[in-house]
């Protein structure tokens, strides 16, 4: 089974796919580091992802990145998408360097529902899990959705919205 595991910058998606991969002794394809990214910043195509994707010949993976739900491939099983509140998410995001409307424009985004939104629209198996707190909770949920036995997260951040706006004027 092939895992994508995507969310807004700063989501856990790393933390989460670590502890997954040592649980179910997969594999991680970071696509973040297959794609060159790290501190420097730079625009990266789907094609590109796709192209990294590719790359993996096992079948037991997870695919990490917050473009993995972009994926177009059907060796991907299902899609956990990792969500954190906007206001934490944008603590976490300062304190990794990230210019202030870089961190405006990811914490709107998370608020809004974004990479949940996008990784429904690819109609394969999709997973929200509200990773604001508790890292060992998000484990268990995201196993009981490999499983099959698990139920997304209810997560809406929108009421965050203002906030947001009033934090970054």
């Amino acid at each position: 089974m092939i895992i994508a595991i995507s969310g807004t910058p700063g989501t856990g998606k790393h933390t989460v796919a670590k502890a997954l991969a040592r649980k179910l002794k997969y594999q991680i394809l970071d696509l973040n580091r297959v794609l060159g990214g790290g501190k420097t910043e730079r625009e990266v195509t789907l094609r590109e992802v796709n192209d990294a994707f590719q790359s993996l010949k096992q079948d037991n993976a997870l695919v990490v990145s917050h473009l993995s739900h972009f994926i177009k491939s059907n060796r991907i099983s299902m899609i956990i998408v990792l969500r954190t509140d906007p206001t934490i998410l944008a603590r976490r995001l300062r304190k990794r360097g990230y210019k202030k409307a870089k961190i405006y424009d990811n914490a709107i985004f998370e608020a809004m529902n974004g990479t949940y939104a996008e990784a429904l629209r690819t109609k394969k198996r999709v997973f929200q899990i509200d990773n604001t707190k508790n890292i060992n909770r998000t484990v268990k949920k995201a196993m009981s959705a490999i499983n099959g036995t698990g139920k997304s997260d209810a997560v809406d951040f929108s009421d965050k919205i203002l906030k947001i706006e009033k934090i970054f004027k």
